[in-house]
């Protein structure tokens, strides 16, 4: 039988790899047949995907946090071909490890690097729990190029996520106890409606789907927006609730929503109560193709950059899918 070929991709700036990356380079080294690249940069990366491609290795590891992930995953998408992809393992090496937390190896970083060497010291057996996850090509940012990721959103996640890098992250917090207290701070500022987290961003939006005809809404103003190709997201977190017949799923909640303290609850549930209403503010897609057109900030998978505004939408596209391996 043929030996699986591994590939490491890490990145040790990211947050849990700060303290591991060491460690996790001298225990790679006990194993010959794993190819190991440090990447400290997308630059970094785009010079070593090519290779990997040319190496046509089973599966690739990423040890990184979720914007590492993003990025590693549209390289591999451009240089591999479609019908050949390998599978992926993904290890939460990050600070906020949303993504890790859907298709990843385990919680912690700790727990998943032990099962990631228990699985290679079993000789690397491609029979585990494999799962297939869409992944979002991003493109009309301000800057012209186009990014990739699982998990996007406006309106208050924008000021959620600068909350979280002063006060949370800037302290040396992460993982899913830091996305649990920013989303306590950032619930209890929407239903106070203060204004350091109430601020609806204007966005026009076309959702289009895999048969039905596109779904356009006029601008308006939206206090949250957001969008994944995640089965779930922190904390177990599945806010959309429309039938997924689309790998994307969208949720937007306008400006001024009605019953916003007894709706959002069961929104993040996925489950919504009778509160939930498009009459009252709160609507849910799943969608292929999505365009916004807003001027302001975007959060993809913790990396914020801004829009064209009125020069181009921002359009939103599934890509894959990528089938994920989670070694028992």
């Amino acid at each position: 039988m043929s030996q699986t070929r591994v590939c490491v991709i890490s990145n040790p700036t990211s947050g849990n790899n700060r303290k591991w990356q060491a460690r996790i380079e001298a225990r790679l080294s006990a194993y010959p047949q794993v190819r190991h690249y440090v990447t400290r940069s997308p630059q970094e990366a785009e010079e070593i995907v090519p290779q990997l491609a040319a190496m046509r290795p089973d599966v690739v590891a990423i040890n990184g946090g979720d914007g590492t992930i993003a990025a590693a995953l549209g390289m591999i998408l451009n240089h591999w071909c479609a019908d050949n992809l390998p599978l992926i393992i993904i290890l939460p090496g990050g600070t906020a490890n949303m993504t890790a937390g859907d298709i990843g190896t385990a919680s912690t970083h700790r727990r998943a690097l032990q099962r990631f060497f228990r699985w290679l010291d079993r000789g690397a057996p491609l029979n585990g729990d494999i799962r297939e996850r869409h992944i979002m090509r991003v493109e009309g940012a301000a800057d012209g190029h186009a990014r990739y990721g699982m998990f996007l959103g406006t309106g208050a996640i924008m000021q959620a996520t600068k909350f979280a890098h002063k006060e949370v992250h800037s302290r040396g917090l992460g993982g899913e106890i830091s996305l649990g207290m920013i989303l306590i701070r950032s619930v209890w500022g929407l239903i106070r409606q203060d204004p350091r987290f109430y601020q609806p961003t204007h966005v026009a939006m076309t959702l289009q789907g895999a048969k039905d005809a596109p779904v356009t809404r006029e601008e308006a103003p939206m206090l949250i927006l957001v969008a994944s190709t995640l089965g779930r997201l922190f904390l177990g977190i599945r806010p959309f609730w429309a039938k997924a017949d689309a790998p994307i799923g969208v949720t937007a909640i306008r400006g001024g929503a009605l019953r916003f303290a007894r709706a959002f609850p069961s929104i993040l549930r996925g489950h919504p109560n009778r509160h939930v209403t498009a009459q009252n503010g709160y609507e849910s897609f799943h969608a292929e193709r999505i365009a916004l057109s807003f001027e302001g900030e975007i959060n993809l998978d913790g990396e914020l950059f801004a829009t064209a505004g009125d020069a181009a939408p921002l359009v939103i596209t599934a890509e894959g899918p990528i089938r994920f391996l989670r070694p028992r």
